[in-house]
């Protein structure tokens, strides 16, 4: 295999895993969010939860692109690296 198609392969298995960690994120805050819901004493605590969960998801969500868009700009810079270490 050469070096670039390695790679390549390396980048998708990258980006490959960022969207596995975005979808778990949301999995995971949704189910922990209606977990809350149903034992919240009341609205303004179902609110509370609600609008955190929404946050703690939108930042992390922004996180995980910022990861992604750093991977796609500097995706020779990173792969080359490993590569490099790898003796390929």
């Amino acid at each position: 295999m050469n070096r670039a198609a390695l790679m390549e392969r390396m980048y998708r298995s990258d980006m490959a895993l960022v969207g596995i960690f975005f979808v778990a994120m949301w999995v995971v805050l949704l189910y922990t969010l209606f977990q809350v819901n149903g034992i919240a004493p009341d609205r303004a605590t179902r609110a509370i939860a609600t609008i955190t969960a929404l946050l703690v998801g939108i930042f992390a969500s922004g996180a995980l692109v910022a990861v992604a868009i750093h991977l796609r700009k500097r995706r020779e810079d990173i792969y080359s690296e490993d590569c490099k270490n790898a003796g390929i």
